[in-house]
This record gives C-alpha cells, structure tokens and sequence, in this order.
C-alpha cells in the first residue's frame, strides 16, 4: 500500500485506553494500516473499558489546549480530524473552535450510550455537548441510540433522523438499524443507503471505533459516501470473522494481529 502525501495527514481527537484495543489506540492503528501518517491527541487517558470497574480517567483538557495551539504555531495541515471521545464542553469548544479557525473537515462518533442507555460515568450535560460538535460535524457516525439522542428522541423513525440532518447539511450514518430479522447500516446521498449486514450475536468492545476508522480511511481515499459505507461493511465482516476465529470470548478486538494478517 502506497503511502499517502503530507497533505493526507489525519488529526485523531479520541480517548487514550491503558488496557484494551478500543477508543483512539484503535483508531490510530487502522488508519496507519491504511498508510495515513495520524497525530493523535487524546482527551482522556482511562485505565481500562468502562465495562470494567473500578475505572481511572485522567483529564487531560490542558495538553489538548496546548498541543492544539503549538500544532497552530507550527502550520499543521490535516486532510480532516476526527473526534470521538470527549470528556466535558471545555474540550468541545477548544476542538470546534480549532475545526473553525483551520477549516477543517470533521467526522465525529458522538460517543454517549447504547441500546437505549446513556454510558454511565459520562458529562451530565453529554448529549449538548455532542449536539454543539455536531454543528460543526461534516459527516456524523452515531448508533441509533445515539441518533435519537441527537435528536431529543423526537422521531420515531430512524429514517426520519437521517433525513433530518440532510437538510441540515449533513451527512449522517446509523451504524446499526434493526427492522425485524433485517440488520443494516443506515444513511443518505440524495436517496436512502441500506447496507445490510450479518449480525453476530457477540459484542467486541471498539466496534464503533473500527467502524469510524474504516469508513474514514475509504471516504478519504475516493471520496465516494457509498462505497466507503459498502467497503466498511465488508471489512468489519471480514475482521470480526477473524476476530471471532482467533478467540470468541474477548471484550476486544485484536486489532494488531489481525491487520499482520490483512
């Protein structure tokens, strides 16, 4: 695989994990898989998984102010930058305002909760927090419980939310929609994508971080909305595959392993 030009530099803004291939650690190996140079400034160092307790969270809000401002000072170009986890508004403000100023093109995972639940341990005010990232979000990569937190739960219908940011200007992608014995991915370029795929009745702790990196690595690379979600799909199947070969009991995934073998 070819490596990418200076200007194809990613700015990564996640969580640091101690223990566990999941959160930002994730993120910045496959996209160095995919020949990305990543510079990669956590918003929280964390011991291990929430899943896990006890759990230590370290706010690291002032090197982020501090590596952002000297990243200004020496001229740094990103191709775009992506955010998942934050910790409080303090660093979303410092994040956006750091997207304003450089232009810059964002993704954004806005981690707050699943199957119908906000994480526990998270910001009382989490979903303004992700709703003022959001405006700044040029593509956004919720599950949809996350989805209809965006959207103050007010649509019933996960098509309804996807359309809502349409019109709002932007792209929006459902990682995970149910409808009966059907399981797909769900988003818009002008008229619905469903993009159905097998679902395993196991839970690998970063499948949300491996599916944000995968599909900004593809949409990166042809700028095709589609085809990076089809390409996604297919690569998540293909790792869980091996994942679930290589041991089915995990809490994650082994990312490192498994991209030796890519």
């Amino acid at each position: 695989m070819k490596s990418c030009k200076n200007n194809e530099k990613i700015l990564l803004i996640n969580d640091f994990l101690s223990s566990g291939n999941i959160g930002g650690s994730l993120c910045k190996s496959v996209l160095n898989f995919y020949s990305f140079d990543i510079d990669f400034v956590p918003t929280a160092l964390i011991s291990n998984m929430f899943s896990l307790k006890p759990i230590e969270i370290f706010d690291s809000s002032n090197f982020l102010t501090n590596t952002l401002e000297v990243y200004k000072k020496q001229n740094r170009k990103y191709k775009a930058v992506f955010v998942g986890f934050v910790l409080n508004f303090n660093q979303a403000k410092i994040i956006c305002d750091f997207v304003k100023e450089n232009n810059l093109f964002m993704v954004l995972d806005p981690i707050m909760g699943d199957s119908g639940k906000i994480y526990s341990g998270l910001d009382k005010n989490i979903v303004e927090i992700y709703k003022y990232m959001a405006d700044y979000a040029h593509i956004i990569i919720p599950n949809l419980t996350e989805a209809r937190l965006l959207t103050d739960n007010k649509f019933e219908k996960a098509h309804d939310i996807v359309d809502y940011f349409e019109n709002i200007g932007k792209k929006f992608i459902i990682t995970s929609v149910e409808d009966g014995n059907r399981h797909f991915i769900l988003a818009k370029d002008k008229y619905f994508i469903e993009e159905d795929y097998k679902f395993l009745d196991k839970s690998f702790g970063g499948s949300g971080d491996l599916f944000d990196s995968i599909f900004l690595a593809n949409y990166l690379k042809n700028n095709d909305f589609l085809l990076a979600i089809k390409d996604t799909r297919d690569m998540i199947a293909c790792i869980l595959d091996m994942q679930i070969k290589i041991d089915d009991k995990a809490n994650d995934i082994s990312i490192n392993e498994i991209l030796k073998k890519l």
